[in-house]
């Protein structure tokens, strides 16, 4: 088993399904990172023009409200409009499947069989209630029984928009390839690029195998972000409950999302199944109280989990940067408050970014080597020469963030088939690990990166990955050391 990640650095950079639901409040470095990337700001830019650009009437009740959703409204509808949502036999089939066994290793057996419990809990719900047809979800519940799931992973959005080219269409592309963790990470950054004030609050509601945002406008109208084509206003919600569900809203809720058991926002979560909590009693009495007005009905998940013995905890030690960044104006402002601060409370946040400006580079290659699809690969390598040929096959020199000085993973890079000279080689380093501990032999892997090339060396070997041929191991100019013995 890897060793507890006690800060959270590694679970920050490309957390799985697993570790987001074990540490749901791993979404708040997710979102933090998100603001650092223009190409989100691009994206932002591009919403605000349209709703600029749009005749919003507010001479009633009914258009001021719609004038306060305006905004978040069109978030969801870029969203859906560019970004493609992957069906889990798609996740399986273009990410790869984790191995349940070694995740229980690496997380507790006990956390993700509860895990386990409820994923197939929630599929077995939705195919009796027909909302999925069987046919699709019922593979997945067998590959659950052959220790297999598929391999959903969350990152920044610069990894989620370089997904767009895997989809194998050249016409209308997606912008990026997301999840629902993905959507709401992506939704809650966007919204904190409205002007300040246009949002009060954003949180999360979630189980394990789905997220969704809630939130409410500065004159108190809440709306539900429930997936990537469903936003509900109030209004919306009522009338769906009165026309499909006689007025039953507990009933309406149950359908799409009966396994809801987590509250997160800014301050952290709020656990409805333990009475665990980092969210502050005052502010679970204000969600509360929206949750009440929107829904109609005070939910039977939430007065479960308000029935508890509290345990209140610290609140998450993003909050105050998450607070202090709703409504920020520019990638200049999030940068030099995330980027460039010195705040020790920003670390889970620029490995979120990917950054190599970080103190301690282990975790990028602790997460490396978990990456599903190298470490198959490099266990079924039959010789050293093959991970350089895997590596060669490589087509792209490109970094996926267009950024030398970031850094991906190795399955991302593999699946882009584009990476800088650091990214293939952090690729070959995982596949020679795991080559050779496949073989029970020991060899000491080091990768060095300077300035214009990056060397991985073992205890006769030393590899240019600008030339991807022999090489003296440099002995100046090294920036970043990553060693791990196989």
């Amino acid at each position: 088993m890897n060793q507890p990640d006690q800060d959270g650095l590694s679970a920050a950079i490309a957390p799985n399904i697993f570790d987001a639901y074990l540490n749901p409040d791993l979404l708040l470095p997710l979102v933090l990172g998100n603001l650092m990337s223009q190409r989100l700001w691009d994206f932002s830019a591009r919403i605000q023009q349209r709703l600029d650009h749009a005749a919003i009437p507010s001479t009633t009740d009914g258009d001021a409200i719609f004038e306060a959703i305006a905004p978040v409204r069109e978030i969801q509808r870029q969203i859906d409009r560019h970004f493609k949502h992957l069906h889990p036999s798609e996740v399986a089939q273009i990410y790869g499947e984790l191995n349940l066994t070694e995740e229980g290793a690496r997380l507790g057996q006990a956390s993700v069989s509860a895990a386990i419990a409820g994923i197939k809990a929630c599929f077995n719900d939705r195919m009796r209630s027909g909302a999925i047809p069987g046919d699709a979800l019922q593979p997945i519940l067998d590959g659950l029984e052959h220790n297999r799931f598929p391999g959903y992973c969350y990152a920044n959005f610069d990894v989620v928009r370089a997904g767009r080219q895997l989809t194998g269409r050249k016409s209308k592309a997606p912008m990026g390839l997301t999840s629902c963790l993905d959507e709401v990470s992506l939704f809650a950054a966007l919204v904190m690029t409205l002007p300040r004030g246009a949002v009060e609050s954003v949180i999360a509601l979630s189980c394990v195998s789905h997220y969704t945002a809630f939130g409410w406008s500065n004159t108190g109208a809440p709306w539900w972000f429930y997936g990537k084509s469903k936003l509900l206003t109030e209004g919306e919600w009522k009338l769906r409950v009165a026309q499909d569900f006689a007025g039953d809203a507990q009933a309406a809720f149950d359908q799409i999302f009966k396994e809801m058991d987590r509250v997160t926002s800014a301050a952290g979560t709020f656990d409805l199944r333990s009475g665990q909590a980092s969210i502050e009693a005052v502010h679970i009495d204000e969600i509360v109280v929206k949750l009440d007005q929107f829904f109609g009905v005070r939910l039977k998940q939430v007065s479960d989990g308000l029935s508890l013995p509290r345990t209140q905890l610290p609140e998450a030690p993003l909050a105050p940067i998450l607070r202090e960044l709703l409504g920020t104006q520019s990638i200049e402002q999030a940068r030099n408050r995330l980027l460039k601060s010195g705040d020790p409370r920003c670390l889970q946040v620029l490995y979120s970014y990917r950054s190599l400006d970080v103190p301690d580079h282990k975790p990028y290659l602790e997460v490396a080597l978990s990456s599903p699809n190298c470490k198959k690969i490099g266990s079924e390598l039959t010789c050293q020469a093959d991970a350089i040929g895997v590596v060669q096959g490589v087509e792209g020199c490109l970094s996926i963030f267009d950024d030398r000085n970031r850094i991906a993973m190795p399955d991302e890079t593999l699946r882009m088939n584009t990476g800088s000279d650091r990214d293939k080689a952090l690729l070959l380093h995982a596949l020679l690990v795991h080559y050779y501990a496949a073989r029970h032999q020991d060899c000491v892997i080091s990768t060095l990166m300077t300035a214009q090339d990056s060397f991985v060396c073992g205890t006769e070997f030393c590899l240019s990955l600008n030339t991807l041929a022999a090489a003296g191991r440099p002995a100046d100019g090294i920036l970043i050391t990553l060693s791990m013995a196989a």
